[in-house]
């Protein structure tokens, strides 16, 4: 007797299953492919405000560009003139968003059909920091949350454990949890 097979379906919650499993497999056979850069170039516009453009990046051996130049303004809410949300927010953004991106994929990937992702980021931070009136007080978030809601065609127990999946594989939670080498310095 034959074991069963499992048909891979060609897309599931808008995630190219094929094409992700073939590039999993892909890069545990040559993880020198694995080496990917992305970049966003910034402008100053006025006051706070500035423009990043996102449009090309490294990975896979090669050089690519998305299918379209990307652009998001920042700006602060009391110092600026409400070109765009803070910088601070973006993290937030980013945090929620590469979360729920690991949620769609890891369901698609384990068969799951969801039906809705609904995420709230808030991160808690004491301004004196970055206006330097306290020095003993951190620049950045204090602390952050991310509670995620995900609906789909499996027992609650499989939902939560995708969010878990998703937290300990997001790129962006790791940055925000772990250390991360960062510098800044003037452009040759």
């Amino acid at each position: 007797m034959n074991a069963p097979t499992t048909t891979i379906p060609a897309e599931l919650n808008g995630v190219p299953v094929q094409k992700l499993q073939g590039t999993i497999a892909k890069l545990t056979e040559n993880p020198d492919l694995a080496d990917f850069r992305f970049a966003a170039r910034n402008t100053w516009v006025e006051g706070t405000a500035t423009t990043s453009t996102i449009h090309e990046w490294y990975g896979a051996g090669a050089e690519h560009v998305h299918a379209a130049e990307f652009t998001a303004t920042a700006d602060h809410p009391t110092l600026g003139h409400g070109h765009g949300p803070t910088p601070h927010e973006f993290l937030l953004h980013a945090l929620a968003s590469c979360v729920a991106a690991g949620v769609a994929t890891t369901a698609a990937n384990r068969g799951i059909t969801l039906t809705r992702i609904d995420s709230v980021a808030r991160g808690n931070m004491d301004v004196r920091g970055i206006l330097g009136i306290d020095p003993d007080v951190r620049n950045g978030f204090l602390s952050i949350e991310v509670e995620v809601d995900v609906e789909g065609d499996a027992p609650k127990a499989d939902l939560d454990a995708l969010i878990a999946a998703s937290a300990k594989r997001s790129a962006v939670f790791d940055v925000v949890t772990a250390p991360t080498p960062a510098t800044v310095r003037p452009a040759s």
